[in-house]
């Protein structure tokens, strides 16, 4: 990633893109956890993300992957640890605040810098 050609405003919409995807997903491995044979999932790191929407200036959706469970599985087969998915699903919510904080700032300084 060449970072003078970054724009904050780009990237931090695509953040908010990945998380808000990430959020999805976590949130179905929630709704799952009792369904046999059920494989929890995760986007694809970040980084990954920006690499497949370089060419594009519209955000695209984060590629689902299975995740592996430090925690195995259960009888069913389903391996969805409720534990771990909340302290995901938290720390992505955490992720999304302060990544819309800064967008919200950065906004209100070029708003400022502008005179309106």
């Amino acid at each position: 990633m060449n970072f003078g050609d970054v724009n904050l405003f780009d990237l931090a919409s695509k953040r908010l893109q990945w998380l808000s995807d990430r959020q999805k997903v976590l949130s179905e491995n929630i709704a799952n956890a009792d369904t046999a044979e059920y494989r929890a999932r995760d986007v694809e790191s970040f980084q990954s993300y920006l690499s497949n929407t370089e060419d594009t200036s519209l955000p695209l959706n984060a590629q689902i992957v299975e995740t592996k469970t430090a925690w195995g599985e259960d009888f069913s087969g389903n391996n969805v640890v409720l534990e771990e998915q909340m302290m995901e699903a938290g720390s992505t919510s955490g992720q999304y605040k302060m990544a819309a904080g800064l967008y919200k700032k950065a906004h209100q300084l070029i708003l400022a810098v502008s005179g309106n």
